[in-house]
C-alpha cells in the first residue's frame, strides 16, 4: 500500500513536507499500481509521480480488471485484454520518461497497431525509456514491428517476444547505450541480425531464443560481449563467433551437427550446453574436411574453457567418442557437467571397461579435471535404459580411474531417494581405481528446476550457472 501521510500531534502533514528527492525515492520503490496510488494523497504526491520516472510492469497492475472492463474483453475472447488498458491509462496519466516498462501478462492480439505506437512513443517520445521488455506468450503472439526500439537513444535493455524486426529497421538501429539484447520467437533475417548488432556497439548480454529465420548466425566484432545465448536447436547450421575480446559464457542448446566456429574469444570460460546422442550429430565425422572444420572452430577457444557442459545419451560407441573427441578440444576444463539423456535414436551398444583402455589419454580428465556433475535422467527400465544406464556406469568408472586431481563428482538421479540403488551403484564404484585419493562421490536428487526462464542478471550472478535451479537446456 502506498504510505499515508504521517501527522505530527498539530495535524502537520510531514511525509509530504519532505524533499523532492526523498518522496521520488519512496515512489520509485513501489509497485506499479502503488506508486500510481500516491497521486491521490495530494497535489504534492501526484506532482511527485509525475517527476519519478515511471517504472510500467504489469504483473504489479491489479489481477482482476473492472466489472465494465471484465464483460468488454471477455466479449472479445481475451481474457487479459484489460491489461492493455491499464497500459494505456498508466502512460496517458504519466508524461515519461519511463524507467521499466514490461509486459508478460498483457495480449496485444489485435492491438498491434497500439503496441507499435508504444514503441515510437518509448523510442523517441516523451516517454524515452530505458528498459523495455516484452515477454509474451507464444499463444498472445502479436507481430508487432519493433524497429523504432533499434534507434532509442536511451534504451540500455531490450527484450523482444513474438515480434518482427525488418531488414531497414536493422540497417538503421543506433542504440549506442543497449547493454542486454534477448529476441524471443522473433522474426528477423541472417542479414538484419547482423546490422542490429552493429548498431549496438555497447552490448554485453546477447540472448537469441528460437529466432524465426536465421539458420546461419554469425556474432562478429561485439568487443564488449560479456555473455552470449543461443538455443536454436536442430533448426541451427552454423555459429561463428568471431572477435568477441570479452565474451566469456557461450550458453544454450547447440548440437554437435552445427558447424561451430568461434575465433578470438581469449576468455571464453564457460561453454555448454553441447548436444550429442541424436541422429546426424558429427554427420560428418568420418570425412576429413568436416571433422577439420568442427576442429578448428573448437580449437580455437580451447585454452580458456574451464566449465564445460554436454548433454549425451550414452546408447552407444559412437556417442561416448562424440564426447572423447569434443573433451580432447578443452585442456584445461576443470569443471564437467554430463547430462545424460533419456532420448535416443538408433542402436545401442554394451560399453565395458575394456573398450575404455583403448582410448588416449584426455588431458583435461587426467590433468585438470576436478569436479562433475552426472546428472541421470535415464529410468531404471529392462532393455535399452538398463544398458545406457551400465554405460553411464562404466563412464563414471572411466572418469575415477583417470582424473588425477578429481575432488568432488556428483551423480544426480530420480533413484537417489531409493536406498538399495544406492548402496549397488556404491558397491559397483568400490570396485572402480580412483586416481585421486581425494575424490569423493555423492549422490543427490535431480535438481528442482524452479526457473524455465532466466535473467541476465541472474545468469551473470552464478560462478557455475550449470549448477543451480535456472533451467539452461531447456530454457
Amino acid at each position: 500500500m502506498a504510505p499515508p501521510p504521517r501527522r505530527d500531534s498539530g495535524g502537520e502533514d510531514l511525509i509530504s513536507n519532505l524533499p523532492f528527492e526523498i518522496r521520488s525515492a519512496i515512489i520509485s520503490r513501489l509497485a506499479t499500481a502503488e506508486a500510481a496510488r500516491t497521486a491521490v494523497l495530494s497535489t504534492r504526491w501526484r506532482d511527485t509521480w509525475r517527476g519519478t520516472p515511471l517504472r510500467l510492469d504489469d504483473l504489479e497492475l491489479p489481477a482482476a480488471p473492472g466489472p465494465s472492463i471484465a464483460r468488454v474483453a471477455a466479449a472479445a475472447g481475451e481474457p487479459w485484454a484489460a491489461r492493455a488498458d491499464a497500459v494505456a491509462v498508466a502512460l496517458a496519466s504519466h508524461p515519461g520518461p519511463v524507467e521499466r516498462f514490461r509486459l508478460s501478462r498483457t495480449t496485444l492480439r489485435a492491438r498491434v497497431s497500439t503496441a507499435e505506437a508504444w514503441f515510437q512513443d518509448l523510442a523517441a517520445g516523451d516517454h524515452r525509456a530505458r528498459e523495455v521488455s516484452l515477454l509474451c506468450p507464444p499463444e498472445w503472439c502479436h507481430g508487432a514491428l519493433a524497429d523504432p526500439l533499434l534507434a532509442s537513444p536511451t534504451l540500455e535493455i531490450l527484450s523482444l517476444g513474438e515480434c518482427r524486426i525488418s531488414d531497414a529497421g536493422a540497417a538503421a538501429a543506433s542504440a549506442s547505450h543497449l547493454t542486454e539484447l534477448s529476441l524471443s520467437s522473433t522474426h528477423i533475417s541472417e542479414a538484419a541480425l547482423q546490422s542490429l548488432l552493429s548498431g549496438c556497439p555497447a552490448l554485453r548480454s546477447l540472448i537469441l531464443r528460437h529466432i524465426q529465420g536465421p539458420r546461419r548466425i554469425h556474432i562478429s566484432s561485439c568487443r564488449s560481449l560479456v555473455l552470449l545465448g543461443v538455443w536454436q536447436y536442430k533448426l541451427l547450421e552454423e555459429l561463428t563467433v568471431e572477435d568477441a575480446p570479452r565474451l566469456e559464457r557461450l550458453l544454450g542448446d547447440t548440437h554437435l551437427g552445427t558447424a561451430v566456429t568461434i575465433v578470438g574469444a581469449p576468455k571464453l570460460t564457460v561453454l555448454g550446453y553441447l548436444v550429442a546422442g541424436y541422429r546426424d550429430f558429427w554427420h560428418g565425422i568420418d570425412k576429413p574436411a568436416a571433422q577439420k572444420k568442427v576442429a578448428k572452430g573448437l580449437s580455437a577457444l580451447s585454452n580458456s574453457v574451464k566449465v564445460l557442459a554436454i548433454s549425451v545419451t550414452f546408447s552407444g560407441k559412437k556417442n561416448v567418442e562424440s564426447v572423447m573427441n569434443l573433451l580432447k578440444c578443452f585442456p584445461f576444463v576443470e569443471t564437467l557437467h554430463i547430462q545424460g539423456n533419456k532420448r535416443w535414436e538408433g542402436g545401442i551398444d554394451t560399453i565395458d571397461s575394456n573398450y575404455y583402455q583403448k582410448l588416449d589419454p584426455v588431458e583435461c580428465i587426467v590433468n585438470h579435471l576436478k569436479s562433475v556433475r552426472l546428472e541421470i535422467e535415464v529410468e531404471n527400465r529392462r532393455g535399452k535404459g538398463k544398458v545406457e544406464n551400465q554405460n553411464m556406469s562404466e563412464f563414471v568408472c572411466f572418469l575415477l580411474a583417470n582424473a588425477q586431481v578429481l575432488q568432488t563428482m556428483k551423480i544426480q538421479s530420480a533413484m537417489s531417494n531409493n536406498p538399495a540403488w544406492i548402496t549397488e551403484q556404491q558397491n559397483l564404484l568400490s570396485q572402480c581405481h580412483r586416481a585421486s585419493a581425494e575424490a569423493k562421490v555423492v549422490f543427490e536428487g535431480l535438481k528442482v528446476v524452479r526457473h524455465k526462464g532466466f535473467s541476465i542478471e541472474a545468469v551473470n550472478a552464478l560462478a557455475d550457472p550449470f549448477d543451480s535451479d535456472i533451467d539452461i537446456m531447456g530454457y
